[in-house]
């Protein structure tokens, strides 16, 4: 990862499902912000959490509270862009725990030369796992203030690379950084899914993690 970047994660939402605010969440022994603060922070130039009342912050992580809490995930985007020390971002959603270091570095490489850069799983985007520049938020602005919430909008007004499904199983094969945990039984299942990755997954996340810096955006195959 060359370009400086923040490691921006939303803990807002209500979390109705769960029953618990999401960011409060523990597996492995660990609340899922400590998980990917662990996993991902020391790769960043900063790690945001924006929402309120967030407690159990990891060391090293500053909470800033939603600008606008009542405009969902596009104003948890604008108000972390806003904050961050840097151009660059990678905006996380909380109940993400397992985000791979080797595909937060594919995605925020493949952001060169545009203001988004979104992974594509199973045919749908995935705008709380991608990479934002500073220059998204104009038109998230711009979007709050017309009423129209939903993030997608916000790919109509800035330019946008699309990062193939065929390059992120080149990092991450069984998809595992998409997981989200949205009620107690998606944690059982992810306490029983926890072992090793098999070799071979291993020597091909590692081989593309070398690579991804050498390769054009855009250009990045299995």
């Amino acid at each position: 990862m060359n370009e400086p970047a923040t490691l921006i994660i939303l803990a807002g939402g209500r979390s109705s499902r769960m029953g618990v605010p999401k960011h409060a969440l523990h597996s492995d022994g660990r609340s899922v912000l400590e998980l990917l603060h662990e996993r991902l922070g020391e790769r960043f130039v900063e790690t945001l959490v924006i929402g309120a009342r967030i407690s159990g912050l990891p060391a090293g992580c500053r909470s800033l509270p939603d600008r606008d809490p009542r405009r969902g995930p596009l104003g948890g985007i604008a108000t972390g862009l806003d904050a961050a020390s840097t151009d660059l971002a990678l905006i996380l959603a909380c109940d993400m725990p397992d985000v791979a270091p080797q595909l937060a570095r594919l995605v925020l490489h493949e952001a060169r030369g545009v203001d988004v850069a979104i992974p594509v799983v199973h045919g749908y985007d995935e705008p709380l796992c991608a990479a934002y520049r500073k220059t998204c938020i104009p038109a998230a602005r711009r979007l709050m203030k017309e009423e129209r919430l939903a993030v997608r909008g916000l790919y109509d007004l800035v330019t946008v690379r699309r990062i193939p499904e065929v390059a992120l199983r080149c990092v991450d094969p069984d998809l595992e950084s998409f997981v989200n945990l949205n009620t107690p039984r998606q944690i059982e299942v992810r306490q029983r899914r926890l072992a090793p990755a098999a070799s071979g997954h291993t020597r091909c996340a590692e081989k593309m993690a070398a690579d991804i810096d050498a390769t054009p955006p855009g250009s990045c195959t299995a």
